[in-house]
């Protein structure tokens, strides 16, 4: 199971029922992931900071692209059967 998190749920942002939600979403990813233990299930959240998305009213060519989110996501779900890969925690470098 792949969930998608945020930074926002990682750090406190003031105001911010959206980061709130993401709290939410990384606590839940870590009980299912225990949960499914026994059948070998596994639940990743990967929780980018700033992606490059219409989201926002103008372009941040220098954050995360779509493509970089995507690639984490594969990385997880194409992890071997014995490894867990519970979170990535994806920021840009600027």
């Amino acid at each position: 199971m792949l969930l998608t998190g945020s930074a926002a749920g990682r750090r406190h942002i003031s105001g911010s029922v959206y980061g709130a939600s993401k709290w939410f979403v990384h606590g839940y990813g870590g009980n299912l992931s225990e949960e499914m233990k026994s059948f070998g299930g596994r639940c990743t959240v990967v929780a980018p900071g700033m992606v490059d998305t219409p989201f926002f009213d103008t372009p941040k060519p220098d954050k995360l692209q779509p493509e970089d989110v995507a690639e984490a996501a594969m990385h997880a779900l194409n992890a071997d059967p014995r490894c867990a890969i519970n979170e990535i925690f994806l920021m840009p470098t600027q």
